[in-house]
C-alpha cells in the first residue's frame, strides 16, 4: 500500500482531490456576494420606511416594487464595491463614517440618572434655560457722519426727531439678546447702547461704520425653574451621556488600530504658517 502512495500519479490525483475538498468547503462557508437574500428583517424594514415616508402601510403592488428597487439598488452597490468606486471618494468616506457613528450612537443607552444628580447638572448648566433679557431695537448706518460729530448728530435727532429723509433707512428687531448688538458694534459702543434710556439714539461703531441705534423695549430675563424644563434638562443630559459613550467605544475601537504617523521635516515647514518667532510650530 505505501508503494501506491509514493507513485507521482497517485500523489497528484490525491493533491487534486484534496485541493477540491478544500474549495468546496470554502465555497459553502463563504459568503457568495452575488447571492441576495431577502428575508424577513429586509422585508420589515422595507414596509416600515414606506410607513415613514407614505404615512400608511404598503400595497403588494407597491411593496413588490419596493423589494425591486431594493434589490437593483444593492446590486449596483455591490458591483461599485467591487470596482473599487468607493476608494478614494471623499463624499462616500463621510457618509460611512457618519452611518457608524449613527450605528454607534443609536446604540447607547443613557439610563436617566437620580433626581439629585439631574437636578445638579441642571444648576451647573443653568445658562442654557434662564431666559436672558431681550429687548427691540431699531438702527441705522450714519453714512455721511464724520468721528468728530456722531455725538452732536446723535444729540440733534434725540431733540429734534429723525429727518424723513432718514426714516427709509431704519432697520427694525425684535426679540433679540443682547450679544446681537456685541455681534456687530465694538463692545464698549453695545454697551453705551444697552445701558441707554429708551428710545435714545445713541452712536455705535462697526466694520462699516457708524451707526444710530436705539433700543425700544426690554423685556428682563427670567431664571428657570427645575421642574419646568426638566423634561429638556433630561433630553440634554442624555444627549452629553450617549456623546460621552460614544466617544468611549470610538477610543475602544481606535485601539485596536495601528496609526503611524510619517510626515517629513520639509512638508511640516511648507504646510504651516510660522509662529511669532518665524518657525513653524508644527515642525517644532
Amino acid at each position: 500500500m505505501s508503494k501506491i502512495f509514493r507513485e507521482p500519479l497517485v500523489q497528484f490525483l490525491l493533491l487534486g482531490v484534496l485541493v477540491y475538498c478544500v474549495n468546496v468547503y470554502v465555497f459553502e462557508n463563504t459568503e457568495n456576494p452575488k447571492k441576495i437574500e431577502i428575508d424577513d428583517a429586509r422585508f420589515k424594514a422595507l414596509a416600515d420606511l414606506y410607513r415613514e415616508e407614505q404615512g400608511g402601510a404598503p400595497s403588494p403592488e407597491a411593496m413588490e416594487q419596493m423589494i425591486i428597487t431594493w434589490a437593483q439598488n444593492e446590486v449596483m452597490y455591490r458591483e461599485a464595491l467591487s470596482m473599487g468606486l468607493d476608494r478614494g471618494d471623499a463624499m462616500i468616506r463621510s457618509r460611512m463614517v457618519l452611518k457608524l457613528r449613527d450605528v454607534l450612537f443609536n446604540s447607547v443607552i443613557a439610563e436617566p440618572p437620580p433626581e439629585e444628580e439631574l437636578e445638579q447638572w441642571f444648576e451647573e448648566n443653568r445658562k442654557n434655560y434662564d431666559r436672558p433679557d431681550i429687548i427691540d431695537f431699531e438702527q441705522f448706518q450714519a453714512i455721511d457722519v464724520r468721528d468728530e460729530s456722531v455725538e452732536s448728530f446723535a444729540r440733534e435727532i434725540n431733540s429734534e426727531g429723525l429727518p424723513e429723509t432718514l426714516m427709509d433707512r431704519v432697520r427694525k428687531y425684535e426679540l433679540r439678546i443682547d450679544d446681537n448688538l456685541h455681534a456687530v458694534f465694538d463692545d464698549s459702543d453695545a454697551q453705551r447702547v444697552i445701558k441707554a434710556p429708551l428710545n435714545t439714539w445713541t452712536p455705535a461703531r462697526s466694520d462699516r461704520g457708524w451707526h444710530m441705534v436705539r433700543v425700544t423695549r426690554r423685556l428682563p430675563g427670567e431664571a428657570a425653574e427645575f421642574h419646568r424644563v426638566k423634561t429638556a434638562v433630561l433630553t440634554d443630559w442624555r444627549k452629553q451621556a450617549r456623546e460621552a459613550e460614544l466617544a468611549e467605544a470610538l477610543a475602544e475601537i481606535v485601539s485596536d488600530y495601528d496609526i503611524e504617523y510619517e510626515f517629513s521635516k520639509e512638508l511640516l515647514e511648507d504646510s504651516f504658517a510660522p509662529s511669532s518667532d518665524g518657525v513653524a510650530s508644527a515642525a517644532d
